[in-house]
């Protein structure tokens, strides 16, 4: 009897073994969260993009030296005045070779100045240190030709993340000098370095636009990654000469460098409004 058993128990084992076995397995697709199927239009191909960026500081040091927080902040500085200055200037334009794929031309132009009247630096009450008529000037030239792409949320017309691809090349010159006068010679005298930039950089530059009307939209980007090379041609006084060339990669989100840029999309053919005569 329990051979009887046994032998219908590895019976009706290998019976659905063999039905498991026979049954067709469905295919099991890929997940995709679909970024690259996205069937929305954010912006239509053959549209014409321009833009700008524009930024302005300036400091003035030495106006409140006497207020109490000053003291407590430059505790170590005395005497110090100076003023800080820097500029810049972006524009760009694109062209859309295709839906939410733009390719363009990017130009930009720095400058940045410090004029330093006086500085004194006490570290103790025998050791300190004064500097006094120093002045720094730099500016640079860099145009980048970009390759942007769309991505916007949803089916939304309106606000979008992009990721550009900038390749970007410059020319910078600086100088810093110190001028002042010369007692013993009785006369005035500049002494001072001047630098001679050369730099390349392919960057990664994700950001986020949102459309405010029809054709302009506001834009908020960042520098994430990029590859950078930048080569220095220095003379000091005119006779001593140097070269220092230094290259890298990085990888960091700066908060102290986000862009905010108002661009202009100019559909044409097809999709460009036209007015609906009465």
């Amino acid at each position: 009897m329990k051979r009887i058993l046994s032998f219908i128990l590895l019976l009706g084992a290998v019976t659905l073994t063999l039905q498991a076995a026979g049954r067709e397995k469905k295919p099991v697709e890929p997940f995709d969260r679909g970024i690259g199927k996205s069937s929305s239009v954010f912006i239509p191909a053959g549209t014409v993009g321009a833009g700008a960026s524009f930024s302005y500081n300036n400091y003035s040091f030495g106006n409140g030296m006497n207020d109490t927080g000053y003291q407590m902040l430059f505790s170590l500085i005395q005497n110090f005045q100076g003023n800080l200055m820097s500029f810049g200037i972006a524009p760009q334009v694109s062209y859309f070779i295709r839906d939410n794929l733009a390719v363009g031309a990017r130009f930009d132009y720095d400058r940045s100045s410090l004029g330093l009247g006086n500085l004194d630096l006490s570290l103790s009450d025998a050791l300190s240190l004064s500097v006094g008529n120093f002045n720094y000037l730099k500016q640079s030239y860099t145009g980048a030709v970009t390759l942007r792409n769309y991505i916007p949320f949803g089916q939304s017309k309106r606000f979008a993340m992009f990721t550009e691809l900038r390749l970007t090349g410059g020319y910078g010159q600086s100088e810093s000098y110190k001028a002042g006068f010369d007692e013993v010679l009785e006369e005035p005298y500049k002494t001072g370095t001047y630098q001679d930039i050369y730099q390349f950089e392919v960057g990664v530059v994700p950001g986020i636009s949102a459309f405010v009307t029809n054709e302009v939209a506001l834009e908020v980007s960042v520098g994430l990654l990029g590859f950078n090379y930048q080569k220095v041609e220095q003379v000091t006084n005119r006779v001593e000469r140097s070269e220092m060339e230094r290259n890298g990669v990085n990888f960091k989100i700066n908060l102290l460098a986000i862009n905010f840029g108002l661009s202009f999309y100019i559909p044409t053919g097809a999709h460009r409004m036209k007015k609906i005569s009465e």
